[in-house]
């Protein structure tokens, strides 16, 4: 799943959840519960080919989508704050961003930082436990995989303004 969707669903548990216990194992449990549902992700051969080709230029391509999509859902994020006037928990709805892209954050550490071997053993684990079976090709956009990804938006606005 990209990520302004893992954004919205942190955002909005930490919006409607003040405790920090909750929050942790919410967002993480909401990272993986996204990741199973079919659903669209951009590729990022830039990260994921990173050590081996030591390409900067593809790794700084694929660093500028994330930061995009980052940018798009924060933003999205602090429009509906402002709507719903819920500055009073701006600390928690960054914690609940911060621990529904975690697994994320993981990855892309162990594919950029990590040894070759950690970074393999990681990256299968995250595909294995975090999305199952992939049955549609990376970076594909399907019907099924773009409608889910805009169900899990709508959903995250029901909860921010219920």
């Amino acid at each position: 799943m990209v990520l302004t969707p893992h954004l919205l669903i942190g955002a909005a548990i930490g919006a409607k959840t003040h405790n920090l216990g909750l929050i942790v194992i919410l967002g993480i449990l909401s990272h993986v519960v996204l990741d199973k549902l079919p659903h669209w992700d951009y590729a990022n051969p830039g990260i994921s080919c990173f050590k081996k080709t030591k390409d900067y230029k593809r790794l700084f391509v694929d660093l500028l989508k994330i930061a995009t999509d980052g940018f798009v859902g924060s933003l999205v994020t602090f429009l509906v704050i402002l709507k719903t006037n819920q500055f009073d928990s701006w600390k928690f709805i960054l914690l609940g961003i911060f621990f529904s892209i975690l697994p994320d954050i993981f990855l892309f550490s162990s594919q950029v930082f990590g040894s070759e071997n950690f970074s393999k053993k990681f990256k299968s684990f995250h595909y294995k436990f975090f999305h199952g079976p992939k049955t549609e090709k990376e970076g594909k956009i399907t019907f099924l995989g773009l409608a889910t990804e805009i169900l899990v938006i709508m959903l995250a606005f029901l909860v921010f303004f219920s």
